[in-house]
């Protein structure tokens, strides 16, 4: 983990960058065909594009902060503001570039890469993103509760796509383990516990890389709040 706020700074400038552009392609996300950055509210019912929008919000929160901190002077240190929500982000994402990489991308296509779109709001801003926090966050400062509230936001997202199933006519689910329509609610039930489970499956593996730190030149988990001393020079 790298504690210079400069090179901070400089990293989640690039990150905002793309992820605000990854923003701007989500709203084309729905049309095959037409012109580009035509807002429907369709595009807001899409995970992937939903997930983006947390991440370019609490990137740009982050980034403010950053920038604020070295204009004051700081030099050293590691993020402040939001830091569960910041989490709770990582694992929302982390499934979104997961997803598209493993089970519905091919990215050994040439094919695959060409759609610039595609590659922006699945793969470079979800990148970028889990690198900050793999770069920049500070080890030990995730609690134990935190995978678990990680799965807030997806089960959140769902009782949103309930809601708008049960008010719009003719509603369309963006994904087939929503659908109440074709497989029932019992269907659906199955789907969002093994969905649940590998949220918090991935919630913890990211919360055991917190607890891993380097101490006296070898890495290891450490799981209590005080850290052992490091060795002084032989005698």
């Amino acid at each position: 983990m790298n504690d210079d706020l400069l090179t901070q700074m400089i990293y989640r400038i690039v990150l905002c960058c793309v992820s605000a552009l990854a923003v701007l392609f989500t709203f084309n996300f729905v049309y095959v065909g037409q012109g580009p950055f035509e807002p429907t509210w369709e595009t807001f019912k899409y995970y992937t594009c939903i997930s983006n929008y947390f991440v370019f919000g609490v990137s740009a929160a982050v980034l403010a902060d950053n920038v604020r901190r070295v204009r004051a002077g700081e030099r050293h240190g590691f993020n402040r503001r939001i830091r569960l929500l910041k989490f709770m982000t990582t694992v929302m994402i982390l499934v979104t570039f997961l997803v598209v990489i493993v089970l519905l991308g091919n990215p050994f296509t040439l094919a695959f890469w060409r759609d610039f779109a595609n590659v922006c709001y699945h793969v470079a801003a979800p990148a970028l993103f889990l690198l900050d926090f793999f770069l920049f966050d500070e080890h030990r400062s995730v609690s134990v509760f935190a995978p678990l509230l990680s799965a807030v936001l997806p089960l959140l997202y769902v009782v949103y796509i309930f809601l708008l199933g049960a008010f719009i006519p003719d509603f369309t689910y963006p994904y087939f383990f929503l659908d109440v329509n074709a497989i029932g609610y019992g269907g659906v039930a199955v789907w969002l516990l093994i969905l649940l489970a590998v949220f918090l499956a991935l919630g913890y593996l990211m919360w055991l890389y917190d607890k891993l730190v380097r101490v006296n030149g070898k890495w290891k988990l450490y799981f209590s709040k005080k850290l052992p001393e490091p060795k002084g020079p032989p005698q």
